[in-house]
């Protein structure tokens, strides 16, 4: 008799394990990881592994994703619930590529393009709103099979949300306000966490007629959605809650309307959230202080951009600070000019970022303190260039007195043109803190030079005949082009009064011209003199101090220009403007004799067309950038929100 179940194959162990090696390989599903590009490719993987016990395997890099395997579909469906996790400052994002199973949203391009006309057939243009609601009843995707398992049903929210995102890079018209969810059987948002992703500045939200129970369930939307104003959750579990109010009004911070009932005054909460202040591209405290900022901030950047770093030591003293903090956090994909693949491995040994540093260790560490090892930082950072004449628009500066000196800030941008003359793990201040740093600098491509936004911070004291810096901070951050931004007041409207809106209706929020608060004359410099953009930083008179700033520059002494040439200067332009210009409006002489021709005939221009006052005149003229145009514009568009007490003399 032959025994059917006498199979040398089988009753072999190594055959059995190949046999089940074999099994968990055809259930592997392959996934992507995006997110990850301020570390290694280790430290994301390890990092998945301890935070959700799901082991990545057989990874590799191609392009700007990092590609590998989990066990099973199980896996990776659990994997897409941690999309947005927080790592090395940035939101990783989780994706499923392939499922072997053949169960998979998003697997093949028919049912991506089955998904996409989806998305475009719920999506209404006008209301800007997309409405997914009920989708286990549309017959399209019953049809199609998309809901025949609780796999195909636990990845279909996120396979939405990720070809709504490719949309809306793709098509400008497919812009999302409002989302209705409502009638999907939802017990939590696990599978939606991607959409404060997708969907950053969402304005209207539905989620009406679920199964949602527990407050934990939204946590993870705290503070992502910080443009909600409404918010409709009845017939949830959740709202029988005696706390429910409180903790929506926690978790969404500009919520308006909760269920159609108003819980914050609006007025009051943009009173808070739009303080009453002037934007300014260059703020100082008085005029001599912003005079000597820009003098010093010009001669300090120009040794710190040669090769003669160190010749910046002789205004540091033994007890001075300098510190580097990096924020590696990514801009928006929507925002203009920016670098979506910033490098910081050349800046994260010397990081003192306290967010990210938590050990008290650490972070004393890297407070370079004294000579020495302020100068060893200084050559463990790359060589720069920075562009103060050339691109003026890119920069901002604030100078302010604080005892017992002052303190000057600059933002702006930098390009690095080499690396550090110093090795950046000998310029860490203890070797024992240097395991991990080392694991950043196995990616070359992490330490590759670009351009880099910044700010930076010094606390300048007079002492004696000169000034010391006792205190300097440097903060580098993904290049974006222009730290300082005026917007146009063409484009803003009074604020329509809001009826509440039926989850379908988003909200149209603009914000009327600033002229509610006068000018303050008493200081015209501060409210409406710009710095002359053709050469910001050239100042001719510094602040007077024992002695001015001396700085060693191959043998030659950097002293600030003397101030006979800035008077001389000043008096001619104000014979040439007096004899020039007939003066309609009385403009207090303080406030004239900072203006040029072309401002004060711009100022008269507008005061006789509008009839505003000098108050108002000079503000309308600082908000629409001295461009008549635009200034006649934003009046009309503000004519019915202007007191009385803004016209006259």
């Amino acid at each position: 008799m032959i025994n059917r179940f006498n199979n040398t194959n089988f009753h072999n162990p190594n055959n059995l394990s190949q046999l089940a090696q074999q099994n968990v390989n055809s259930n592997k599903v392959k996934i992507s990881i995006n997110g990850w590009q301020n570390a290694t490719q280790n430290d994301v993987i390890n990092f998945i592994s301890r935070k959700t016990r799901i082991a990545v395997v057989d990874s590799y890099i191609d392009g700007q994703l990092v590609y590998g395997f989990v066990n099973n579909i199980t896996q990776a469906n659990n994997l897409l619930n941690y999309n947005g996790i927080r790592f090395a400052g940035n939101a990783l994002k989780f994706n499923i590529i392939n499922d072997q199973n053949g169960t998979g949203v998003g697997t093949t391009n028919n049912t991506i393009k089955l998904l996409t006309e989806f998305l475009y057939k719920r999506f209404n243009p006008q209301l800007k709103m997309l409405d997914l609601s009920a989708l286990h009843q549309d017959p399209v995707l019953v049809s199609n099979g998309l809901f025949s398992s609780l796999s195909t049903q636990s990845k279909m929210f996120p396979a939405l949300m990720k070809l709504a995102e490719s949309e809306s890079g793709k098509n400008p018209a497919f812009i999302i306000e409002s989302i209705n969810l409502s009638d999907n059987n939802l017990k939590d948002v696990n599978g939606l966490n991607s959409m404060a992703l997708t969907f950053p500045t969402l304005k209207n939200l539905c989620l009406a007629n679920n199964q949602i129970s527990k407050f934990r369930s939204l946590e993870n939307w705290k503070n992502k959605f910080k443009y909600l104003r409404e918010l409709i959750l009845t017939n949830n579990p959740i709202t029988n809650d005696l706390s429910y109010k409180n903790e929506m009004l926690r978790l969404f911070p500009r919520l308006i309307l909760l269920d159609n009932v108003y819980v914050r005054d609006e007025t009051k909460l943009n009173s808070i959230l739009n303080l009453p202040f002037y934007k300014k591209q260059f703020f100082w405290e008085n005029d001599q202080l912003g005079q000597y900022a820009t003098d010093f901030i010009s001669n300090f950047l120009n040794l710190w951009d040669s090769n003669t770093r160190t010749q910046l030591l002789q205004l540091y003293t033994p007890q001075s600070q300098f510190s580097t903090s990096v924020d590696s956090s990514i801009p928006t994909s929507t925002t203009p000019n920016s670098d979506q693949d910033p490098s910081f491995g050349l800046y994260l040994p010397l990081s003192r970022n306290i967010s990210k540093v938590s050990s008290s260790k650490s972070r004393l560490e890297r407070l370079n303190v004294g000579l020495e090892q302020i100068e060893k930082a200084f050559r463990s950072l790359p060589k720069t260039k920075h562009f103060l004449l050339e691109s003026p628009h890119n920069y901002s500066v604030e100078s302010w007195g604080f005892a017992p000196g002052f303190i000057i800030t600059l933002h702006g941008f930098y390009e690095e043109v080499g690396k550090p003359d110093l090795d950046r793990d000998l310029a860490s201040n203890s070797n024992k803190s240097n395991n991990r740093n080392r694991r950043y600098n196995n990616n070359n491509n992490n330490n590759r030079l670009g351009k880099k936004a910044f700010d930076r911070v010094w606390l300048v004291i007079p002492q004696g005949n000169s000034v010391i810096v006792a205190s300097d901070m440097l903060c580098v951050r993904a290049y974006v082009e222009g730290s300082w931004v005026k917007s146009p007041p063409s484009q803003t409207k009074v604020q329509p009064q809001q009826q509440p809106l039926q989850a379908q209706q988003p909200l149209q929020v603009q914000q009327p011209l600033q002229v509610q608060q006068p000018l303050q004359v008493q200081q015209p410099l501060q409210a409406q003199q710009p710095l002359q953009v053709q050469q910001p930083l050239q100042v001719q008179q510094p602040l007077q101090v024992q002695q001015p700033l001396q700085v060693q520059q191959s043998g030659a002494i950097l002293t600030p220009p003397t101030s006979a040439g800035t008077n001389m200067s000043n008096a001619s332009a104000n014979n040439i403007i007096n004899t020039s210009t007939t003066t309609t409006l009385q403009i207090p002489p303080e406030i004239k004799s900072k203006l040029n021709m072309q401002q004060l005939i711009l100022v008269n221009k507008i005061h006789l067309e509008t009839k505003l006052n000098v108050q108002y005149t000079l503000m309308l003229c600082e908000q629409s950038g001295w461009n008549y145009d635009v200034a006649i514009r934003g009046f009309q568009s503000s004519i019915n929100n202007i007191p009385r007490e803004a016209y006259g003399m």
